[in-house]
């Protein structure tokens, strides 16, 4: 299950209030508890945390409604279902204490759980050669993140897990729960066609001038005063389109542009998106990228970030 707590956001029914993190612009997770009184909000960028409402804040409802699906609803659905299995849940809440893993991983090795509910965390370096049977719930909830490499990721993440499966002397068996069973990514990793994955997002990335056939560099600006981020942002847009254009480079200036999440942790934050052509077989360069002047142009009180190559466009 690619992600953990019970539920993504928890909703008034009455009027459709969301309770939002106070410090970043994303509703919080509910993470259930037996203990009533340990059911919790907890945002997952910043870790604030609080406890589940009784009654709506706002119109005093006590109707609320649970949305989407982490490792502890797995679990909740698994013990209605199937209350004779033993399951252990492997996520990051599960392996806070030094040596968690391990232990989680010895117990369920040595025959003491039926199942494993758990995120990411598993789909790589495990060997369990007991391990015939994989499921995996909302495989299409990796391709809708607003990232090129969404496609690429969700690939990679599918095949890995798999490969968890029959890695003893008995064959294996690889279920996908998805919505998008025709999406050309879900076909590739059912059929383990690598090569046609390769071809289509090949394709797709030389359309767009993305990696590998151009250079991304991202430049985030984040401070506390979102109006002076904004303003630093449109700045050094502003002049990388006319340094570009001066020197009659290849490439192009995407943004300024509010990141996916504007706040996290008290900090705005906004991106600036760089394209340039690759170096040239027997060049050892781009064109110079003007990292002093951009950094000239930031206030000190706010942050620049220049990333080269970046991994995640969030």
């Amino acid at each position: 299950m690619p992600r953990r707590g019970h539920s993504t956001f928890v909703s008034c029914r009455s009027c459709g209030y969301v309770a939002e993190c106070p410090h970043c612009s994303i509703s919080m997770t509910y993470h259930h508890s037996p203990d009533s009184r340990q059911t919790l909000l907890r945002c997952h960028y910043c870790n604030y945390t609080q406890p589940q409402p009784q009654a709506c804040p706002v119109c005093k409802s006590s109707y609320f409604r649970f949305f989407g699906s982490g490792t502890q609803r797995v679990m909740q659905e698994l013990d209605k279902t199937f209350p004779e299995l033993r399951v252990i849940r492997f996520d990051s809440d599960t392996t806070r204490r030094k040596g968690a893993h391990r232990q989680l991983l010895n117990q369920f090795a040595r025959g003491q759980a039926d199942l494993m509910v758990g995120t990411q965390m598993l789909t790589k370096g495990i060997d369990l050669p007991q391990v015939q049977l994989i499921g995996v719930l909302a495989a299409d909830s990796l391709l809708n993140i607003p990232d090129f490499r969404a496609s690429e990721r969700t690939f990679q993440t599918l095949l890995q897990v798999a490969g968890r499966a029959g890695r003893g002397e008995h064959p294996g068996q690889v279920i996908l729960q998805t919505y998008a069973p025709e999406h050309p990514v879900i076909q590739a990793v059912q059929q383990y066609s690598m090569n046609t994955f390769l071809i289509n997002e090949l394709k797709q990335r030389r359309e767009a001038n993305y990696p590998p056939f151009q250079q991304l560099i991202l430049l985030r600006i984040s401070g506390l005063n979102e109006t002076m981020v904004e303003n630093t942002a449109l700045d050094i847009a502003n002049y990388l389109k006319a340094y570009i254009q001066l020197h009659r480079y290849e490439g192009s200036i995407l943004g300024p542009a509010p990141a996916s999440i504007l706040r996290v942790a008290r900090r705005y934050y906004w991106h600036v998106l760089v394209k340039r052509p690759q170096a040239k077989l027997g060049q050892s360069e781009h064109w110079p990228f003007p990292r002093q002047e951009c950094q000239q142009r930031c206030p000190q009180n706010l942050r620049l970030q220049i990333d080269v190559d970046p991994l995640k466009l969030l």
